[in-house]
């Protein structure tokens, strides 16, 4: 959001500084946490669909009178972890201004993803060659492989990452691959696909070192992510040449292991936004392999 608008973005928790108190607080009556002000005369929030009513009322809580709020969201995306459907019931109320976008525009008209996407909210099957609305100049950007037995499934995706879409499309797993699943347990949960997906990717050459931690195994070069708010670890960014510093890594932001140091008893994770970061052993519980991750991680919940 940063790079497209060229303005500061940040999430609700960092924002409202929520995560300085126990992340577990939001779910009660707290009174004497009002949150961190916000100073602007326009606020925009986006993803609107994933915040829940404990959310909405800290963020309204920290807007002084007379500020604009727009609220972006799609009400049929992903919902809240929390309680509520705070979206949702607002457009329902028909209390509040209300533009509903339903077209698709051009760009967008050629890709399999969007027109699917629309499909499937309005209770119809994928696209196919035989439908009207099919041109052979759509994009391939959507593929449906129909598989019925897990152990089936689970070698379609260690296939995909480790080869065939190489060779499609020159899509680099570390670079350009995201493996979403709908849950953590079972043979096509995230638990079991890290690794199965580690072992093909970034198995142990027995030359560098490993730490055990949470029943995983990490090396360098796993992918991994910060599974909660840190609003206290330090880390350094280099930015034209010149040092960075600052302090806070924050839930759903991947990176990649650059360094385990048995000696100083720390892993080093460079983030996908270029800042480094060193964990004790002990905080590795803050961290889990992402070379798969759930849909709701990768929305940053």
């Amino acid at each position: 959001m940063t790079e497209t608008t060229g303005k500061e973005a940040s999430t609700l928790h960092r924002l409202l500084e929520i995560g300085k108190i126990n992340e577990d607080s939001l779910y009660k009556n707290i009174s004497d946490y009002e949150g961190a002000p916000i100073d602007g005369d326009l606020i925009i929030v986006d993803e609107m669909s994933m915040v829940d009513m404990f959310l909405m009322n800290y963020l309204l809580k920290c807007i002084y009178r007379g500020t604009k709020l727009i609220l972006v969201g799609d009400e049929d995306q992903l919902a809240s972890v929390g309680p509520g459907s705070v979206l949702k019931d607002l457009i329902h109320s028909e209390k509040i201004d209300t533009i509903h976008l339903d077209k698709i525009f051009r760009q967008a008209a050629k890709s399999k993803i969007v027109l699917n996407a629309h499909r499937v909210n309005q209770g119809e099957r994928f696209l196919k060659k035989d439908d009207e609305e099919f041109s052979e100049e759509m994009e391939d950007d959507f593929f449906f492989i129909k598989e019925i037995h897990q152990e089936k499934m689970l070698a379609e995706v260690i296939s995909l990452c480790t080869g065939r879409l190489q060779n499609y499309g020159d899509y680099d797993f570390f670079q350009n691959i995201q493996v979403l699943s709908p849950t953590k347990k079972g043979m096509l949960g995230t638990k079991e696909l890290n690794k199965a997906l580690q072992e093909k990717l970034n198995p142990n050459l027995g030359n560098l070192p490993e730490r055990a931690s949470m029943g995983a195994i990490y090396r360098v070069g796993d992918r991994v992510m910060q599974i909660k708010n840190n609003y206290d670890i330090y880390w350094e960014k280099e930015v034209i040449g010149k040092k960075e510093m600052g302090s806070g890594v924050f839930n759903g932001e991947i990176g990649t292991i650059t360094k385990i140091n048995e000696l100083e008893k720390q892993v080093e994770i460079q983030f996908d936004d270029e800042k480094v970061a060193w964990y004790q052993f002990s905080e590795l519980d803050q961290i889990e392999h992402s070379y798969a991750i759930t849909i709701h991680k990768s929305q940053r919940k």
